[in-house]
């Protein structure tokens, strides 16, 4: 009898055991189904910037991305792969579609944020590579470090595996200024994705050429973690728009904050940093695109309206340029 006891106590050991060592989010997972992806295409003046081939574009990209959540991807690589295709599509100011600044070459930025547990990379300044947002995963995965600027930190990225361009002049876009008393009509715009998957994981990502025709050596907020891109295991977030008002004002950031400290919802906080703070104080046109954990969607622009698109478990794709 006391060798029964024993070998059954055991037994319950080894299931305690067996079962502390299963991942802690592995029941969650294979329960939860709701998903989320939400990508942005950049702030717009007016409808008429919006073409057919973005739309397509995005519509693509979130057929994709839904098929990859629901058979159980992580945020993080939907998010990368998600802007990757958009720096690679050469029709948006991100990747292959980045403008020239000033001085006729082009510089690039971009970010990213695992919301698990707030590891990031960015990248700044860069005028050879071919995909920015890869370089910020590898800043976040290969090193110690969080934003790597300049020839300097393209080459450190370059000899870590990222892709350079092997002639830049003929590979990113030009910038062709309107005529003459006629508004700046663009078919560009810095690119971002959030996601959040059947983990309950969230992640963002940022990816951007620039405003047309800016200073040599110009940042703007897209690589700045807490001003464009930001994750957390609540929100995420990923901004468009006159950058030095998201800096000054550590846009993303402040409205995960407000939501989470005032405990308000995620649509309340985004729209008064946007249209209150950047838009009204400031005079900075701008846009944001958010998630939540409990599948709270919002897209908040303080100007006419923001290329986006997204779609959940349930299948439909959401496609728009004025907030819904």
């Amino acid at each position: 009898m006391e060798m029964i006891r024993k070998l059954s106590a055991l037994l319950n050991l080894g299931l305690a055991i067996s079962m502390l060592a299963l991942p802690a989010e592995a029941n969650i997972c294979d329960g939860n189904e709701a998903f989320t992806l939400l990508l942005h295409g950049g702030l717009l003046d007016y409808e008429e910037e919006v073409e057919p081939r973005h739309r397509a574009l995005f519509r693509q990209l979130l057929e994709s991305g839904r098929e990859r959540l629901a058979k159980g991807g992580s945020a993080l690589d939907v998010v990368v792969e998600s802007i990757a295709a958009m720096e690679d599509s050469g029709i948006l100011n991100a990747g292959k579609g980045s403008i020239v600044n000033s001085a006729g070459f082009t510089e690039t930025d971009a970010s990213l944020m695992d919301g698990r547990n707030g590891r990031s990379g960015a990248v700044a300044a860069m005028q050879r590579l071919k995909n920015p947002i890869l370089a910020s995963r590898l800043v976040m995965e290969r090193t110690k470090h969080v934003l790597f600027a300049g020839a300097t930190g393209e080459q450190t990225l370059a000899d870590l595996g990222a892709e350079l361009v092997e002639d830049p002049a003929s590979y990113f876009q030009e910038y062709v200024p309107p005529p003459k008393g006629e508004p700046s009509k663009t078919e560009h715009g810095t690119v971002g994705a959030v996601a959040l998957d059947r983990c309950g994981n969230l992640a963002a990502g940022t990816s951007t050429g620039g405003w047309p025709h800016k200073m040599p050596g110009r940042v703007g907020d897209t690589p700045i973690i807490g001003a464009s891109t930001y994750a957390d295991q609540r929100y995420a977030l990923s901004t468009t728009g006159v950058g030095e008002s998201f800096i000054k004002r550590a846009a993303s950031r402040d409205i995960a904050m407000r939501a989470e400290y005032l405990n308000t919802p995620l649509k309340r906080a985004t729209d008064y940093v946007v249209k209150e703070l950047i838009g009204k104080q400031d005079g900075a046109g701008g846009a944001i695109i958010a998630i939540g954990k409990d599948g709270e969607i919002v897209v908040s622009s303080n100007s006419y309206g923001v290329l986006y698109g997204w779609v959940t478990q349930s299948g439909d794709i959401v496609l728009g340029t004025r907030e819904p």
